[in-house]
């Protein structure tokens, strides 16, 4: 009924004498009634008339502006958007919807591009956004053209977007894209050092069911396992647990043919190696004044298990430094101890231990350690064992364990001269950076208690960390293989343990040996670090070493690129690559590496590629929106304007709302009837009313 023309008042007294006039009106002529005049009507029409007059009824005429509506077009540009020329596609239809757009009739276009952050891409939280900067009262409906892979539209979609504002997706179709990807079901990030863990993973190549991909299997940057697996099937992948602290676990599918993208190929885990307890064998070979103190530092740990023998004497040998009272009942069990159960030992420390020999009952001289389990040793440390040498005198006699096929694993060759005068155990140059020690320098080291002996040595190998007078090496720390060897050249640590002159970091010291011996990450030297900056990889490697080699940086794509690393200070190098999307970048550097992550280790932006309406739609159902699949820049529906309450979609065409909302640039008032006109048809009413009555 817009031809009514608008009505508006301006009454000439007060609303309140205006109702007081009518009410007495409408009473007397109600008291006419009673008192059975026949003039009710005509002084009701007279009071109806004379309000009309008082209220002074007047016509508006205004000038309207209508206001354009609003439609909020979302481009797709998130990083799987981006894969295989979806972005050009996507950028082809968006020119193709805005044409379409520019034709329709009191329409304004707002056009944003969302993105992806760590949880994938955000569509839903980028078209909250840009509403809320929209009126809201003249939103038409809103487009998003993508490849439907959205990860943060809730379950609960009605109160997404206003009521009456419709949600199209224009989904794009990709079906000669390939993409196999693996994904994880179960991923623990927990295990005990030594032992196997289980990972259950799948692998999925749509169209390609029941075929056979390789899975490879990296840990710590080694490749240690390939392992097939069926596409499409769950496959339980068992994997040991290397080391203490942190292991980085890659499970790499070796890529297809013409992928869409190798990111998804790859999955990294990292899982904290626990030690349920640490297996110790001490083997004192004699009597002394420090054994106990061995004993005692391993005890005082609830985490060790320790076994230990002490040789108190050699059968066949007459001199004796222990009391008869004193001697154990068993023979030394080498046979079980250095070949059965040997491998069952995390940590073997020799205190005061050397080649000592008894004749036997046909008078032959045998070894109290045959050879054969001296080689032993050796190879165990080589495979990954850990061995603490703690000498005393011993080590630089003709009975020296230098001379067994230790010799290849010790990295100090003794002199045969042993000093023994006091001096204070100081920390060398590289002793102050090592995680073991570092934490020692400073006043501290400076008023450690004095130590009287000290066994000459020449290092061969390793790194000196401590020191004794004339800067002879005093404590000795060696990779040997995959296992460590370390050294204490002096048998009078003990003496830091009972405070003689002020004392040292006995306790400390030695459990953070021990833990190194163990492969302690933190404790490691050798680190090799990155973090994200922008658009680069900042890559920092901390040694011991004057020099440093590259570094091979593999990237989510799978893409390889070499750092070359410059020396910034002491035992810190530095180096910066590229980086190339979000997911796991692995690093090696000789024999260490580690993983970084730009975003999220495995982005969920990658864990499925495949264009898909299933995200969208309960979206697009809940707001009467449409779905509707494009393969090309030409193929996209019609658009049409609709009234409110009208449906909004249809199988080829999607609706955007009309709110027909104006504003009012300029409004003209004018009486709707003269004032005096009223007052006529009042008193005429009254005349009537008087004529009525007189009959």
């Amino acid at each position: 009924m817009s031809w009514l023309p608008n009505i508006a008042f301006d009454p000439l007294v007060s609303l309140v004498w205006i109702a007081a006039i009518v009410i007495l009106a409408i009473l007397a002529a109600a008291l006419g009634g009673i008192s059975k005049l026949r003039s009710f009507l005509f002084r009701t029409l007279a009071a109806l008339f004379l309000a009309l007059a008082l209220l002074n009824p007047q016509t508006v005429e205004e000038e309207r502006e209508t206001l354009p509506d609003e439609v909020l077009v979302i481009a797709d540009k998130s990083e799987s958007a981006m894969l295989g020329g979806r972005d050009q596609k996507i950028e082809a239809i968006i020119e193709s919807l805005g044409n379409a757009l520019e034709g329709a009739e009191n329409l304004e276009v707002t056009l944003i591009r969302s993105g992806t952050n760590d949880d994938g891409t955000k569509l839903a939280t980028d078209m909250v956004e840009a509403l809320s900067a929209l009126p809201q009262n003249r939103l038409a409906g809103v487009i998003a053209v993508t490849d439907g892979q959205v990860h943060d539209i809730p379950k609960n979609t009605e109160n997404l977007l206003p009521e009456g504002v419709p949600f199209h997706a224009v989904v794009l179709e990709d079906p000669d894209s390939r993409d196999r990807r693996i994904s994880t079901i179960v991923a623990p990030r927990f295990g005990l050092v030594g032992e196997q863990t289980e990972f259950e993973v799948q692998v999925d190549d749509p169209g390609h069911e029941g075929e056979t991909a390789v899975i490879q299997i990296r840990v710590n940057g080694e490749l240690v396992a390939r392992f097939p697996a069926t596409i499409g099937k769950r496959v339980a992948i068992p994997i040991k647990i290397e080391r203490r602290g942190t292991n980085t676990v890659e499970l790499n599918v070796v890529p297809a043919d013409n992928e869409l993208t190798l990111k998804n190929n790859i999955f990294v885990s990292e899982i904290s190696g626990i030690r349920d307890s640490m297996q110790v064998l001490l083997v004192t070979g004699e009597p002394h004044r420090g054994g106990r103190a061995w004993r005692n530092l391993l005890k005082s740990d609830p985490s060790v298990e320790m076994v230990h023998f002490t040789i108190l004497t050699v059968p066949g040998v007459k001199e004796r430094r222990a009391l008869s009272t004193e001697l154990s009942l068993i023979s030394f069990p080498t046979a079980q101890l250095f070949e059965e159960k040997l491998d069952d030992f995390d940590l073997i420390i020799f205190d005061h231990f050397t080649r000592r020999s008894s004749p036997g009952r046909s008078g032959r001289i045998t070894p109290l350690l045959d050879p054969y389990y001296v080689q032993n040793i050796a190879v165990y440390v080589e495979n990954g064992g850990a061995l603490l040498m703690a000498t005393g005198p011993g080590y630089a006699s003709e009975n020296s364990m230098y001379r067994s096929a230790l010799a290849a694993i010790l990295p100090a060759r003794p002199t045969g001269e042993v000093v023994e005068y006091a001096f204070r155990p100081e920390l060398t140059d590289k002793g102050k950076r090592h995680p073991v020690t570092a934490s020692f320098d400073g006043e501290q080291s400076k008023n450690w208690g004095q130590w009287f002996r000290i066994i000459e040595s020449d290092v061969a190998s390793g790194h000196v960390l401590m020191k004794g007078p004339g800067d002879e090496p005093l404590l000795i720390m060696e990779k040997v293989g995959d296992g460590r060897v370390g050294m204490l050249m002096s048998d009078q640590s003990w003496l830091w343990s009972k405070g003689y002159d002020g004392g040292g970091p006995y306790s400390e010291l030695f459990r953070r040996m021990a833990h190194w011996l163990l492969g302690e990450p933190d404790l490691d030297a050798e680190k090799l670090t990155a973090v994200i900056n922008g658009d680069e990889l900042v890559i920092e490697r901390s040694t011991l070493s004057d020099e440093v080699g590259s570094v091979e940086v593999r990237k989510p794509d799978q893409s390889v690129e070499i750092v070359e690393l410059k020396q910034v200070t002491d035992g810190v190098f530095r180096g910066t690559g590229s980086t190339a999307g979000q997911g796991a970048y692995l690093l090696k550097s000789e024999d260490i590496s580690t993983v970084t992550a730009l975003g999220a280790l495995n982005p969920k932006e990658f864990s499925i590629l495949t264009p898909t309406t299933d995200i969208v739609k309960p979206l697009a159902d809940a707001t009467g929106g449409g779905v509707f699949k494009a393969a090309d820049s030409g193929d996209i529906v019609s658009v049409r304007r609709v009234g409110k309450g009208d449906k909004t979609r249809g199988e080829n065409w999607m609706g955007l709302v009309e709110n027909q909302q104006y504003v009012t640039r300029n409004s003209r008032r004018k009486p709707l009837a003269p004032t005096l006109l009223y007052f006529i048809l009042a008193v005429g009413a009254l005349a009537l009313a008087w004529r009525r009555e007189s009959q």
